[in-house]
């Protein structure tokens, strides 16, 4: 995918323009035969994903009141959400974008933005909330590096990660912590205690997010991203469907993740004496 392409100039300074406009495209592109993976690319396409990222960054540059027309509208379709389930474009977004090499930017925001892969955020260690406890280490050569360690991971169909891990294992607290861009499809990861482990795991040093040793600068940018950020938020009425080759989704055909989404809904609601209390 072109981010910096050409997309429609959606008139995103005009909310109810906006809002008849996008209404049109739903009505164009909303198909229940194409896959999941090729709804994800019209979005994607359009700037619909991640409207309040800058143009050149596969967004519309548009306002939080933009996105909430858009969410508005995916829902009266009974449309799937883009694929902003997870860290993905809330917080791994915010990182690559920020601090990743022009190189890191490619490989990795396009295949988000479609849903190709599935991301988060590796912070914290088993027993421990606080990333400055950090253990897990990435010890350096002259061209590699090793990963040794085990992380929680809450996304379990997440197939990469962005890692803290210490870089130098003599210094403690913030000091001596780098990030990683990691692959998680061949890691094992374990179900039950949701931790995925590192065993002498060899990355190339292109692998370093941002400045070597200077992790800390990362975390605390991108931290009130997750807290704070209207990005990537799951809303209700839209459906809601994991994305990555580990969920299984990319190739399912939209008619049918409709159909199971609402069978599910009428069950719940059904449970609830007729009132669905949760989103799709």
């Amino acid at each position: 995918m072109d981010l910096a392409g050409q997309r429609p100039r959606w008139p995103i300074a005009d909310p109810e323009g906006f809002r008849a406009e996008l209404q049109r495209w739903i009505a164009d592109n909303w198909d229940l035969e194409i896959t999941v993976a090729e709804w994800w690319d019209r979005l994607a396409r359009t700037g619909l994903t991640a409207p309040t990222w800058p143009r050149s960054q596969g967004g519309l540059a548009a306002t939080t009141a933009i996105q909430e027309v858009i969410e508005e509208e995916l829902a009266k379709t009974g449309a799937i959400a883009p694929p902003v389930m997870g860290l993905g474009i809330r917080m791994v977004g915010a990182a690559i974008r920020q601090f990743g090499t022009a190189e890191q930017f490619e490989q990795t925001i396009p295949r988000l933005l479609t849903g190709r892969n599935m991301w988060t955020a590796l912070m914290n260690e088993p027993g421990s909330d606080d990333p400055t406890t950090t253990a897990c280490r990435a010890d350096f050569d002259w061209k590699y590096l090793t990963l040794n360690g085990t992380k929680t991971c809450s996304e379990l169909a997440a197939t990469h990660a962005i890692m803290l891990a210490r870089s130098v294992p003599e210094n403690t607290d913030r000091d001596g912590l780098t990030w990683l861009i990691v692959e998680l499809e061949y890691q094992p990861v374990d179900l039950i205690r949701g931790t995925v482990e590192f065993r002498d795991v060899r990355l190339l040093h292109e692998r370093v997010l941002g400045t070597r040793d200077e992790g800390w600068a990362i975390a605390k940018t991108i931290l009130p991203f997750n807290e704070r950020s209207f990005v990537g938020r799951i809303r209700r009425g839209v459906i809601h469907v994991e994305g990555g080759t580990k969920a299984g989704n990319l190739h399912r055909v939209v008619g049918d993740v409709v159909a199971e989404a609402r069978a599910r809904a009428q069950a719940r609601a059904s449970a609830h004496g007729g009132v669905d209390r949760r989103n799709s």
